[in-house]
């Protein structure tokens, strides 16, 4: 299994044992306007990774490990989001915490589209996590 599955696989159990995020759908992609129905929704996903050579024998990684949520809202969407966005970088961070690889909070997007009959909040919460990996070798 590569880092990145298991970092998802941690990411997505704690989402889904948080008091506040385990009622969201969880889904792998986005859907560009997804049913109001199925709102809310939760995605994670490892979009980038980055490699330099750390030692002789390893690279030193940096994963980039994003949160998604999507939830109607009315006035209060983007507290909401707020509120979605503490209650993921917990989760996270303690996660990963207890799993004893380092992941730091990055950078949180909220994005609010208010064109539609309902409004549509759009949170992006990102982490970085750095790990190491050995360079492949040939078989002796």
């Amino acid at each position: 299994m590569t880092g990145r599955i298991r970092f998802r696989q941690i990411a997505r159990a704690a989402l889904a044992a948080d008091p506040r995020m385990g009622s969201f759908s969880q889904i792998s992609a986005w859907e560009a306007r997804p049913n109001a129905d199925r709102l809310p929704l939760l995605m994670v996903v490892t979009p980038v990774e980055r490699a330099t050579q750390a030692t002789l024998s390893a690279f030193e990684r940096a994963t980039v490990l994003q949160v998604g949520v999507k939830r109607l809202g009315r006035d209060d969407l983007e507290d909401l989001l707020d509120a979605d966005a503490d209650a993921v970088e917990g989760a996270i961070c303690r996660a990963f915490q207890q799993a004893a690889i380092v992941c730091l909070p990055e950078e949180v997007t909220v994005t609010l589209n208010t064109e539609g009959e309902q409004a549509v909040g759009t949170l992006i919460s990102s982490f970085r996590i750095v790990w190491r990996r050995p360079i492949p070798r040939p078989a002796p």
